[in-house]
C-alpha cells in the first residue's frame, strides 16, 4: 500500500501499529490485526510467514553453548559415570555457563550505569534457570541453588558430580574388605581356590570387623574385574604371563622383498620315528629337534640341521642356506637361546649378515617364524600318519595325534633316516605352495627366485667358502711335535710343509714355542691357516695341514712312507749341519772360536768328522745353506769397527806421499786433537 493509504489506516485504527517507521527503522504491524483483505494479499505473497510467526524464536540468553571440557572431563572423572549421568552433568553445566554469561553481562552493564543491584541479578539468572529447566529438563536443584551456582564458580565441575557416585556404600566390597580379597587371591602358602577364598575371607572377617560375602559371585566379581586383576595376576600366573596379558603389542609390518630378513629358530619336528631302547630292550617312539632358516618375506625354508639347537645346529643351518641360495642377507634375528650368544656366534652372524639381533625375551609373538612352523604343521605334516600333533596347549582336538594308534604301530614307523626324508620331502612342499598374501598367486619358491632385496649381497662360491672358516677362540702353542690341540673332545695335529712335500724346516725352526690362532672349516678340516696374534692386530703366518703318520714297524712301511722318512731324516741332519756351520762363523769374527780358546766345539750329534767336512766344503760351495737366517743386522760380516783405523805406512814412498798431502790446517788440528 502507498505511504497515504497506510497513515489512513492508522488514523482510523484498521490495524495495530507496534513499532513506528522512519529514520532507516521499518514499521511493524500486527499480523492478527490487519484487515481480512490485506491479510489475504500478505499471505499469497509471502506463503508460510504466519507459521513462521507462531514458531518461537529463542532468546539469545538462553540458548546453551556446547562444553567440550566438560564432556571430557565426566568421561575421564573417577570413579567412573555412566553415560547417562554424563549427559546430565554436561547439560547442568551448560546452563551454569548461560547462568555465569548471563550474571556478568547484568553486572557490566550496571556498572556502565554506576550502580549495583545483586537481587535483580539474582532473580534474572534464577528465573533464566527455570525457563531453561522447562525447555531442556536439567536437574540442578531449585532450593540451594545460589549455592549450586556459587560452588560451581569456585570448584568447577567437580560440584556437579553426585555425592554417591563411587560410594563405598553403593559397594559389596569396601577398601578394607578388597585388600583382604588380594591378599589371600596372592597367597602361596596355601594357594587357595575362587572358592576357598569364599571360605575363608567370612572366616577371617568378623575378628577384623569386615562386612560378610554372602555369595562367592560377589567374590568372583571383585577380583576378575581387570582394575583388580592387574594386582595379583603377575603373582599367580607370573611374571611374562602378565606382560603378555597387559602390555601394548607392537604391529609390525613383514619385509616386502626376500633376504631383506632371515629368521631362525630350533623347534621340536613334530613327526615319531621308531627306536630301540637298550636300557627297555624295546622299540619306542621318539622325535628330534631340527633348526630351521626362513626368509620373514616369502616363507621359503633356506636351510636346517637336526639335532638340539646349538651353535655347531645354527652353523649348519645358515651354512647350508648360504651354500644352497648364494646370498648374504641384509639382517638375521634370532633367539636368546642355543649359544647365539658365544663368541664364536656373535663372530659368525657378524660375516654372514649385515646386522644380527635376537628378540625380546619370553616374546614369542615377534618370532615370524614361528607361526609359520605352526601352519607347517597344520598344512603338511598333519598329513603324515607318525604326525605327534602340534603343542600340549593346542585347542582343536585335529591339532592332536591318535596315540593310541600310533603306540599300536610302533614298528611300523619310519627309521630315523627316514623320518629325515620325510621331512626333506615336507619342506619342499612347502616351498612349493601358494604364497598366502600373494596377489598373483605366486609360490613362495616363485616369490624368493624372482625378487631380492637391494640391500642382501650375492656371493660366488669363493665367497661363500670364506664366509665359513672360523677362528679359535684361544691361543694354540706351536712345538716340536707341530701344531696339536683339541676341539670337541678330538685331537688334530697339523704341520707346515714345502713344496716338496717335506716339513718347512725354515717355518719349524723359526716358529717353535710360538702361539698361533688357527682359522679352519669346521666341515673341512683337511687345511688350516696360523694367524699370529701381535699387537695391531691377527697376521697371517702359514698354512698347516695334517701331519704325515709313518709306521713304525719297518714290514708295515710302502716304499713311499720310506722315501719319505729318509728323505726327511736327511734333510733334518743337512740343516742342524748347515745350522752349526753358520753358527761357527758368527764364533770366529768374534774371536770365540776353537782358535781362540782351549775348548773344542762338539760335532753335530750322528755326524762323523769326514762327513763333517764334506758339508763345510759344500757350505762353502754354496751348495748347503743354513735353514734359519740369521736376524737382520746380526750375522757374519755385518759389525763395523767402533774407531776408524788409519792405512798406516810401510815404505819411504808412503812417508814421502803422505808428507806432500799435509798442510798447516791438518798440522794445527792434529795439535788440538
Amino acid at each position: 500500500m502507498s505511504k497515504p493509504n497506510f497513515d489512513k489506516h492508522v488514523r482510523e485504527n484498521k490495524f495495530s501499529v507496534l513499532r513506528k517507521g522512519g529514520n532507516g527503522r521499518k514499521a511493524l504491524v500486527d499480523y492478527e490485526s490487519m484487515p481480512e483483505a490485506i491479510r489475504a494479499r500478505y499471505d499469497a505473497r509471502h506463503p508460510g510467514a504466519k507459521q513462521q510467526l507462531q514458531t518461537p524464536k529463542i532468546p539469545l540468553n538462553e540458548r546453551l553453548k556446547g562444553d567440550e571440557k566438560a564432556v571430557e572431563f565426566f568421561r575421564r572423572y573417577t570413579p567412573r559415570i555412566t553415560i547417562e549421568r554424563q549427559t546430565e552433568y554436561v547439560l547442568n553445566a551448560k546452563v551454569l555457563n548461560a547462568m555465569v554469561a548471563k550474571e556478568m553481562d547484568m553486572k557490566g552493564m550496571h556498572g556502565k550505569s554506576g550502580y549495583r543491584h545483586s537481587k535483580l541479578v539474582r532473580d534474572t539468572i534464577t528465573g533464566l534457570c527455570e525457563h531453561l529447566r522447562e525447555r531442556y529438563g536439567h536437574t540442578l536443584p531449585k532450593s540451594r541453588l545460589m549455592e549450586k551456582f556459587n560452588d560451581y564458580k569456585k570448584y568447577g565441575y567437580v560440584v556437579l558430580v553426585n555425592g554417591n557416585t563411587g560410594n563405598q556404600s553403593a559397594r559389596k566390597v569396601g577398601p578394607q574388605e578388597g585388600r583382604l580379597l588380594l591378599r589371600l587371591k596372592r597367597s602361596k602358602f596355601p594357594v587357595y581356590t575362587d572358592m576357598q577364598i569364599f571360605e575363608e575371607y567370612n572366616r577371617l572377617a568378623p575378628a577384623k570387623g569386615l562386612n560378610r560375602i554372602e555369595s562367592p559371585h560377589t567374590v568372583t566379581g571383585f577380583l576378575y574385574k581387570t582394575a583388580v586383576r592387574l594386582w595379583w595376576y603377575a603373582s599367580v600366573h607370573g611374571e611374562v604371563a602378565f606382560k603378555n596379558e597387559f602390555m601394548p603389542q607392537f604391529d609390525t609390518q613383514l619385509p616386502k622383498l626376500p633376504n631383506t630378513l632371515w629368521y631362525g629358530d630350533g623347534t621340536k619336528l613334530n613327526l615319531y620315528y621308531k627306536d630301540y631302547d637298550k636300557r627297555q630292550k624295546r622299540m619306542v617312539a621318539r622325535t628330534i629337534d631340527v633348526y630351521e632358516v626362513m626368509d620373514a618375506c616369502t616363507e621359503v625354508f633356506l636351510g636346517y640341521s637336526f639335532g638340539r639347537e646349538s651353535f655347531l645346529t645354527q652353523y649348519e643351518a645358515y651354512r647350508m642356506a648360504l651354500e644352497l641360495w648364494k646370498v648374504k642377507p641384509h639382517e638375521i634375528v634370532t633367539d636368546n637361546q642355543g649359544g647365539h650368544k658365544t663368541k664364536a656366534a656373535q663372530a659368525f652372524f657378524g660375516k654372514i649378515c649385515r646386522l644380527h639381533k635376537t628378540t625380546m625375551p619370553h616374546n614369542g609373538q615377534s618370532k615370524t617364524i614361528e607361526s609359520a612352523f605352526g601352519r607347517f604343521q597344520q598344512q603338511v605334516l598333519h598329513g603324515l600318519y607318525n604326525f605327534t600333533g602340534q603343542n600340549i596347549t593346542a585347542v582343536k582336538e585335529s591339532s592332536h595325534a591318535n596315540l593310541d594308534l600310533i603306540m599300536a604301530n610302533i614298528d611300523r614307523l619310519p627309521t630315523l633316516e627316514e623320518m629325515k626324508e620325510q621331512y626333506v620331502k615336507c619342506r619342499d612342499e612347502w616351498n612349493a605352495m601358494e604364497h598366502p598374501t600373494s596377489e598373483t598367486g605366486m609360490t613362495r619358491m616363485e616369490m624368493y627366485t624372482s625378487l631380492s632385496s637391494p640391500n642382501a649381497e650375492t656371493l660366488d662360491d669363493c665367497e661363500v667358502a670364506d664366509l665359513f672358516k672360523m677362528f679359535s677362540t684361544t691361543d694354540v702353542k706351536y712345538g716340536k711335535q707341530g701344531f696339536c690341540f683339541e676341539m670337541d673332545k678330538r685331537e688334530y695335529r697339523y704341520q707346515v710343509y714345502a713344496d716338496d712335500g717335506q716339513v718347512d724346516l725354515n717355518f719349524h725352526m723359526q716358529h717353535v714355542g710360538e702361539s698361533f690362532r688357527y682359522r679352519y672349516d669346521p666341515k673341512d678340516m683337511t687345511v688350516i691357516e696360523l694367524w699370529q696374534p701381535t699387537a695391531a692386530g691377527l697376521i697371517y703366518v702359514a698354512t698347516a695341514t695334517p701331519k704325515v703318520k709313518i709306521h713304525r714297524a719297518t714290514a708295515d712301511r710302502t716304499e713311499e712312507e720310506n722315501d719319505y722318512l729318509f728323505t726327511q731324516l736327511r734333510n733334518n741332519e743337512r740343516a742342524r749341519v748347515a745350522h752349526h756351520i753358520a753358527s761357527e762363523e758368527l764364533l770366529l769374527e768374534e774371536c770365540m772360536s776353537e782358535a781362540y780358546t782351549r775348548l773344542a766345539v762338539p760335532r753335530p750329534v750322528g755326524v762323523s768328522s769326514k762327513a763333517m767336512n764334506s758339508y763345510r766344503e759344500a757350505y762353502a760351495e754354496g751348495t748347503l745353506k743354513a735353514p734359519v737366517e740369521y736376524p737382520q743386522g746380526t750375522g757374519p760380516g755385518t759389525s763395523e769397527p767402533d774407531v776408524e783405523e788409519s792405512p798406516g805406512i810401510a815404505s819411504v814412498g808412503e812417508f814421502t806421499k803422505a808428507a806432500s798431502q799435509l798442510t798447516d790446517i791438518d798440522l794445527y788440528e792434529s795439535f788440538l786433537n
